[in-house]
């Protein structure tokens, strides 16, 4: 099926566990209707004004942040909201039940006899105002006073802000002993801090959170919280999209996901309730065929419900729906205590692996296995076969061997990810940042991300359609594609082309498209277009793909400093070069050498007269003396404007030197300030023939040599 038509999502982070699970929603219902998903990391508002990929989108998914949603409604494309909704009520929008959810995680606390609960979450975001306000009725139905000091307003909803409740705790000195953190990442935070400052959950702090993503599964000790399926939100907004652009009618109002207490260890609780064991007359039921299949049936339930203290299990399907493996593990233990052949270990191993990858909580795997040995000694009492419990006792001992292996193989695999990602790291070091000024490939590290297609672009001058964007570079790992060449220009409001994009996008739908806008400083610099599969281990946390792309927008700028500077070289260059050019024909106009005749030469001085001045006038004058063989020097000072002792000693030293190279020195021009000023600095005019004007100076010289050349202008 070719998926022609495209769902867009906005929101402000576009990894990450929560993200990523969203997704997956999305992406499930929007594959099964012909729509691909392209996903970008931006506000409405923003996309809007750059008109990015608006030809491409046919309908919008707008999740947390809802700023200037009105221009998309407004632009004809109906708008879905997730976890926020728009102000004018105009489009549809899905939210978890954060005030139902909210309320039950409050009163669990105030049930364990808290009642000084400290509440600490983002307020800008809608989802986390909700909780606080069933926070504040919990305390309400429990005639609890509302405290404002014990409510924390955290910068956002990242795991580092929960240390600032923490902190928030140390500073009321304990008087309060519980937390309820609006979100799970910020439970996680305030648990590192408490445990760091040698505090312990839940004996000292009692801890709530809300959302159970799988890091609360794996906290010391495991996180109480409040359980959201973040994928079946992302359906029910696609499939909400979807209704509307069939032209189906949907109600405009809030449509709520449901949420589920799930109980921990962290809020001071047993996260399982006590095996019971089984009474006599269940045994005795037990000895039936149909009543052993009604006890195993029974068993089956129990085990799952287990599972369903550590990950999301759908309390409404059957057993083997939620964990496929428990029909062979309880098969096992009824052929052990039958003694005869029960399935391969590689089913078993496969089995406990399965909900070992469900429960990161080795605690709680271990008590599915001691609820399994429990059933194991009851299916044995009365039995005739001696052998019968060292045959039980060995596939229990095998058993809890393959849970260990199971959670060990999965901690592989992530340690394996991990080492994966140093890697990754290096070569994006070397690819984008040492490398900038090479004009080597910036999308070469794609193939070791899982990602099937990339696309660089950067903005160009808008064009009569709006912004333009010029490509790059594209890149394909593996595949080559139909993608578009480096410094092909197109509109923002096509990009990115749906003949560009791999199979795994244009039919199937297993990967999405994630758009990144790259800026800094406040501009907008370029857009990363990546295509990858919504399970990528990239989703297990977006500071990664953070972390290169603002190497990747590093790399633009150093880039551009780079050209900058080579620019500025190169006019600084050209600068020199115009004022080098100057300051040689200003050097030739200071001190022009004009021959009037054989052995005459005038020297017209204008201007000020400094130090540098002086040293030139001297050394062409001389040089000018020696090769023309002068006789006569006439130096006209008409266009000094003063005086000064520097115009003194200058006028000296030339006549001296003149006089010493055999020729006779004619000074003309001095005008009376310029005597005055030569007769106050007690100047010796000696070896000089002084003439007011030039003319005169002319006339003198006409009448004992004969006739003198016109003086002649020098071409500059």
């Amino acid at each position: 099926m070719s998926l022609d038509r495209a769902i867009g999502i906005t929101c402000p982070d576009i990894w990450g566990t929560y993200f990523c699970e969203l997704l997956g929603g999305i992406q499930s219902a929007a594959g099964r209707s012909g729509y691909r998903v392209i996903a970008i990391r931006s506000s409405p508002r923003e996309v809007h004004e750059l008109k990015l990929a608006r030809d491409q989108i046919d309908g919008w998914i707008a999740v947390i942040n809802p700023t200037d949603l009105e221009r998309f409604l407004d632009d004809g494309r109906p708008v879905v909201t997730l976890s926020t909704h728009a102000r004018d009520g105009r489009c549809p929008y899905v939210v978890p039940d954060n005030h139902g959810g909210a309320l039950a995680a409050a009163r669990h606390l105030i049930e364990h006899g808290h009642r000084r609960i400290l509440f600490a979450g983002n307020m800008t975001h809608e989802d986390i105002r909700q909780r606080f306000q069933a926070y504040r009725d919990a305390l309400d139905e429990h005639g609890i006073p509302f405290d404002p000091g014990l409510v924390v307003e955290l910068p956002n909803n990242e795991r580092a802000s929960g240390r600032l409740a923490a902190q928030r705790l140390f500073e009321l000195g304990l008087s309060c002993n519980a937390m309820f953190m609006a979100t799970d990442q910020g439970a996680l935070g305030a648990l590192d801090a408490l445990t760091e400052a040698g505090l312990r959950v839940p004996e000292d702090v009692a801890l709530v959170g809300f959302d159970d993503i799988e890091a609360a599964r794996y906290a010391a000790p495991p996180l109480t919280t409040v359980r959201q399926r973040f994928d079946a939100l992302g359906r029910t907004a696609a499939q909400l999209l979807i209704d509307l652009l069939a032209g189906r009618e949907v109600p405009s109002g809030g449509h709520v996901g449901p949420t589920t207490l799930v109980v921990r260890r962290s809020c001071g609780c047993s996260p399982a309730p006590a095996a019971v064991a089984p009474s006599a007359r269940e045994v005795a039921a037990g000895q039936s065929a149909a009543g052993q299949a009604d006890a195993l049936g029974a068993l089956a339930r129990e085990l799952v419900a287990l599972t369903s203290f550590s990950a999301p299990v759908d309390q409404d399907a059957a057993p083997a729906d939620a964990w496929p493996g428990v029909a062979d593990v309880l098969a096992g233990l009824e052929a052990a205590a039958q003694g005869r052949p029960g399935p391969p270990a590689a089913a078993l191993e496969r089995a406990w692996r399965d909900v070992a990858g469900q429960m990161p909580d080795v605690g709680m795997l271990l008590r599915i296995v001691d609820r399994l040995e429990q059933a194991g000694q009851a299916m044995l009492r009365g039995a005739a076969d001696a052998a019968a419990g060292e045959r039980v006792a060995a596939y229990i001992r095998q058993a809890r061997h393959d849970v260990v292996q199971g959670r060990v193989a999965i901690e592989s695999v992530r340690a394996d990810y991990l080492n994966d990602l140093l890697d990754i790291n290096l070569v994006l070091r070397e690819t984008l940042l040492e490398n900038a000024a090479g004009g080597g490939s910036k999308l070469s590290w794609l193939s070791a991300v899982q990602m099937s297609w990339g696309c660089l672009a950067v903005w160009e001058a808008p064009g009569d359609a709006g912004p333009v964007l010029r490509i790059v570079e594209s890149a394909s790992p593996g595949k080559p594609l139909a993608s578009p060449a480096s410094d092909t220009r197109v509109a923002a409001a096509e990009f990115p082309r749906g003949d560009w994009l791999p199979a795994a996008v244009q039919h199937d739908g297993a990967h999405v498209i994630r758009l990144l806008p790259l800026r800094s400083d406040g501009e907008d610099r370029g857009i990363l277009a990546v295509c990858a599969p919504v399970s990528s281990p990239l989703g297990l946390d977006h500071r990664d793909m953070d972390m290169w792309v603002a190497m990747l927008t590093a790399s633009f700028e150093r880039a551009s400093l780079i050209e900058s500077l080579v620019e500025q070289e190169r006019q600084t260059r050209a600068a020199y070069e115009r004022e080098r050019a100057l300051a040689d024909a200003v050097r030739r106009l200071g001190c022009p050498v004009i021959p009037l005749d054989a052995g005459v030469l005038l020297v017209p001085l204008v201007g000020a007269v400094d130090l540098e001045r002086a040293r030139h006038v001297l050394e062409v004058v001389l040089a000018e003396i020696s090769r023309q063989e002068a006789e006569v020097l006439l130096m006209d000072i008409t266009g000094v404007p003063f005086a000064d002792l520097q115009v003194a000693e200058s006028l000296m030293k030339t006549t001296r030197a003149a006089l010493l190279l055999g020729a006779e020195v004619i000074v003309v021009g001095m005008r009376p300030q310029v005597a005055q000023g030569f007769t106050h600095l007690g100047v010796d005019l000696e070896g000089m023939t002084l003439y007011p004007t030039l003319g005169r100076a002319l006339s003198a010289l006409r009448s004992r040599r004969g006739p003198v050349a016109a003086p002649r202008v020098p071409r500059a």
